[in-house]
């Protein structure tokens, strides 16, 4: 477990520098994430991995002006982490918020995700992932219950899009909280 130790300290290492940058208090970043997951979900497909739940945290930051003309997405770095023996990733990527109603929303992610799991070979309590760098997407459903506080549904995808010899994706559900700043 020291790998994923080390994997997960540098995880939050990260964050927590992100969440206490000078820039922070500029509106640098706009909104953070936590949450808990059904790890390798099987209302998807057959479970391989643990049925230990997952830690998902996330850093939104403010969309730059040079990305308005897509809809003004936000930068973000997050990380899924297994409480157990199941595969953790990091991830950074784009955004997009839609306001269904003042107090409904959906959320979308596009990026990449960088994990400790298996890339040489499925076993009994792990898949093979094929290569360590993946593509990694989200989906959420949210309700805002103010200004600064909201929850949602989330499903969110871990694969390589068959860029390697073996692709067997994570996909994990979960419910989350945000606060934005």
């Amino acid at each position: 477990m020291t790998g994923k130790t080390g994997f997960c300290a540098a995880l939050m290492a990260a964050t927590l520098f992100c969440a206490h940058a000078p820039a922070s208090a500029e509106g640098f970043i706009s909104e953070m994430r936590i949450g808990v997951m059904d790890h390798d979900s099987s209302i998807f497909h057959n479970t391989y991995e643990t049925t230990d739940p997952d830690i998902n945290f996330e850093v939104r930051f403010a969309s730059p002006e040079f990305l308005s003309w897509a809809f003004a997405p936000r930068p973000l770095i997050g990380g899924t982490v297994n409480t157990g023996d199941g595969t953790s990733f990091g991830y950074a990527g784009l955004g997009w918020t839609f306001d269904l109603t003042d107090a409904f929303f959906i959320d979308l992610t596009f990026g990449g995700a960088v994990h400790d799991g298996s890339t040489n070979g499925k076993t009994a309590t792990s898949k093979d992932f094929g290569c360590r760098a993946q593509f990694h997407e989200s989906a959420s459903v949210g309700y805002r219950f103010d200004k600064s506080n909201a929850v949602m549904l989330s499903v969110e995808h871990m694969s390589n899009g068959s860029l390697c010899t073996r692709n067997e994706g994570l996909t994990n559900t979960g419910i989350r909280y945000a606060y934005t700043f």
